[in-house]
């Protein structure tokens, strides 16, 4: 054993520091040991775990809700109109979009219970689906709306007024437009969490090894 000592004198009082070195296989194992839990400690995020946890979950909740209640509008609608006249009911956009949400939302809450790899790439893989599909939806609502305008001019083509089932259809499709958009904002925010979630993951294993 090496001892070294250091001598700190404060006032009247003298502070003799004595430090004790230990050679051999135990104090190296010691040392690496510590040396690979501080370079850990200061590798590894600092982000809590309890936020990244919850924030999909979050997500994953309102996906869930958003989803079924696009598919409780899809049935009500296709049932209202038998003949399947408008375009939202007629490219069943309710119903895939709905269905896409529900997956999403079901993976997202799965995330808190699950820190796995291949879950994590599913979830962005099916948002960015989501994501998509929002898009198109949007489109598909706005053009029933111009299919509208254009079709139920009952005032004739120098004025324009509008009936009470155009103001409904315009309601109803302005409302999904909206809801689409949020859609779009919240599978977007999803991926971005759940990319940042999977590379730190991969990132404490690279640091762990």
């Amino acid at each position: 054993m090496n001892m070294a000592a250091t001598v700190t004198e404060c006032g009247n009082v003298r502070i003799i520091t004595q430090v004790i070195q230990q050679k051999g296989p135990q104090a190296a194992e010691v040392m690496s040991e510590s040396g690979s839990t501080s370079l850990s400690s200061r590798l590894t995020p600092t982000q809590p775990k309890t936020f990244t946890n919850t924030l999909p979950k979050a997500l994953g909740v309102v996906q869930i809700v958003l989803g079924a209640t696009q598919i409780s509008f899809g049935i009500a609608l296709t049932v209202a109109q038998e003949d399947l006249k408008k375009l939202t009911v007629k490219s069943g956009v309710y119903f895939w979009i709905g269905i896409l949400l529900l997956l999403s939302g079901a993976l997202l809450v799965e995330m808190e219970k699950r820190d796995h790899a291949l879950l994590g790439r599913l979830c962005l893989l099916v948002n960015l689906l989501v994501s998509g599909a929002s898009v198109v939806a949007v489109i598909l609502h706005g053009t029933e709306i111009g299919e509208e305008t254009l079709k139920n001019n009952i005032c004739g083509s120098e004025y324009y007024c509008s009936s009470t089932k155009q103001v409904l259809v315009y309601g109803m499709n302005s409302v999904f437009i909206i809801l689409s958009l949020l859609e779009l904002a919240i599978s977007l925010t999803a991926v971005v969490v759940v990319s940042r979630s999977t590379r730190q993951q991969v990132y404490r294993q690279m640091v762990s090894r």
